[in-house]
């Protein structure tokens, strides 16, 4: 017998609903590394802040990892025995990096809980998907899953940063483990031991292209994570990265066309709204990289501690609630897709118009109020407007091939390449506008106590000239991203229809055609539905 919910029968439904919360939390929450709380590992550990965000990177080509291989491990086994398993691990998981000083561990066990916590937010998705879309409406799922989906680890992240402020940085591992711990215990009280359906076995799973995936994308984080710090090109280790990520990508092609069944078919790379989606999420990159300048100026030259700076990030919570009204007025009414996107990207360069001309020694916390949540609506009505552009029109498994990829592509490579490509360029800004302010200067002139004062009022003063010209840089690249989502075709385009028109443009006959080509778009209609609702789950 077959239980496509996720508690016993026994359970009241009211009581369901608090689980669903109860474990939906915790598991969108749970990671091996909580960003704010980066500067207070580095400094307990000794060890280099690279070395950190290649574990969050980590984590993130785990969470990609995992998705072409959620069902397949969903229908082998059952409810209760995935679930209650899945917790444990992630139990043990952020109960080493909360123990360890070795950053192999911790990169390691960050890997497999973005790996795991996907195995557990699948099962909660399904029953809230019915609950908030009992219909199977995507884009209002979207709506209000989305933002949610931001918030609570937007809220638990300051919260994380406030505990390890106040005690240690481990404190919020162990914090997890003993939640997940606790979560594994409902699990076994309150989960149905019955298959979700038919059962189908894991032989078949094509390893060799999972390690392949797994080692081409690790390598790109350590190249993202580590081309500043190792000096570029100039590293044996970047140049190791490198060689891994052609050498793997060519034994993956290799792989692909020998597998019958591989880990990854990227034929869906050939799909119009796919190639487009991805590029939108590559631009999307840059307006996510960008938000890191503003901790340079809160931090670098205002002088808040890590809990302020990132109590900004709860500013973005109304906007995001904002996000969630906009996008059910707008989409459940099946208004333009192009307006939508174009209005995240709009709220986006807002943002960052806001900010260059806000920024400066004398800018205050409360001015900041308004441009984050800008930044939290922007954020919101993209994640939703491009991941239903993208993979609007995939079948299911091409579709999970495409949201592992896309995963990636939106969380790692789109901000860490721009943040790398800004952090290139904001060295060589600061450098310029120091040596112009400097040259100016005698340094005979003063006393050693006061020329070291100065020095430093003149790397504040370099710090505020690079990131101000950096702002600028985003407002005229958010133009360029404006003009190209403009000329998208992000609606469809009826090739059917045009060939109707070139026949009445040229006097032809349509008699017959017009009722084949109904015929073919309601059937086309009835595929999409499908689609669409694979997509959804």
């Amino acid at each position: 017998m077959y239980n496509k919910g996720l508690f016993a029968d026994w359970v009241p439904k009211p009581l369901m609903l608090i689980l669903i919360i109860v474990f939906l939390i915790p598991i969108l929450v749970v990671n091996g590394v909580y960003t704010g709380n980066i500067s207070y590992m580095v400094g307990s550990l000794g060890t280099h802040n690279e070395w950190i965000v290649f574990a969050n990177y980590a984590g993130v080509v785990g969470m990609g990892v995992s998705l072409p291989l959620i069902f397949r491990y969903k229908l082998r086994f059952y409810t209760k025995f995935l679930m209650v398993r899945t917790l444990l691990f992630l139990a043990i998981a952020s109960f080493m990096i909360g123990t360890t000083d070795s950053v192999i561990v911790i990169v390691s066990s960050t890997f497999f809980i973005g790996f795991l916590k996907m195995f557990a937010l699948i099962e909660l998705i399904l029953p809230t998907m019915f609950i908030i879309s009992p219909d199977g409406n995507r884009p209002k799922f979207y709506s209000i899953f989305y933002p949610s989906a931001i918030v609570f680890p937007q809220l638990a992240g300051y919260l994380m940063v406030r505990f390890g402020f106040g005690t240690f940085w481990q404190n919020a591992n162990f914090i997890m483990a003993i939640v997940m711990l606790a979560l594994a215990a409902l699990a076994l009280i309150f989960m149905h031991n019955q298959r979700y359906d038919k059962k189908v076995p894991l032989k078949g799973i094509d390893w060799t292209g999972i390690f392949l995936f797994t080692s081409v994308f690790l390598a790109l984080a350590y190249f993202i994570s580590f081309a500043k710090q190792q000096n570029y090109f100039r590293s044996d280790n970047i140049m190791l990265a490198v060689g891994i990520m052609v050498v793997g990508s060519i034994l993956y092609a290799i792989n692909q066309r020998l597998k019958e069944n591989p880990f990854i078919q990227f034929g869906f790379l050939k799909n119009y709204s796919v190639v487009h989606g991805t590029m939108m999420l590559l631009m999307l990159g840059f307006f996510l990289a960008g938000g890191s300048l503003q901790s340079k100026i809160t931090m670098g030259i205002l002088g808040f501690d890590s809990v302020m700076d990132n109590s900004f990030n709860l500013w973005m919570i109304p906007g995001l609630l904002i996000a969630i009204v906009f996008s059910m007025k707008w989409l459940v009414k099946n208004k333009s897709l192009k307006i939508y996107i174009l209005t995240g990207f709009t709220a986006f360069i807002l943002y960052y118009v806001l900010m260059y001309f806000l920024v400066s020694r004398g800018l205050s916390y409360e001015q900041l109020i308004i441009p984050n949540i800008i930044r939290g609506f922007g954020m919101a009505v993209l994640f939703i407007g491009v991941w239903l552009y993208a993979l609007g029109n995939l079948n299911p498994d091409a579709m999970l091939g495409a949201a592992a990829v896309m995963i990636i592509v939106r969380t790692m490579i789109g901000p860490g390449l721009w943040s790398l490509g800004f952090n290139y360029i904001d060295s060589i800004w600061s450098l310029e506008a120091l040596t112009n302010m400097a040259g100016k200067m005698d340094a005979s002139a003063y006393s050693p106590q006061t020329a070291m004062g100065l020095y430093k009022t003149l790397n504040l003063d370099a710090l505020l000239i690079s990131t101000k010209r950096l702002y600028g840089l985003l407002v005229l690249l958010g133009g360029a991203v404006l003009v190209y989502v403009s000329f998208l075709n992000l609606e469809g385009l009826s090739k059917r229809g045009v060939v109707l028109l070139r026949k009445r443009l040229k006097g032809q006959s349509t008699k017959g055609y017009v009722r084949e080509v109904e015929l073919e778009e309601e059937e086309a209609l009835e595929e999409e539905i499908k689609s669409a609702s694979a997509v959804a789950v």
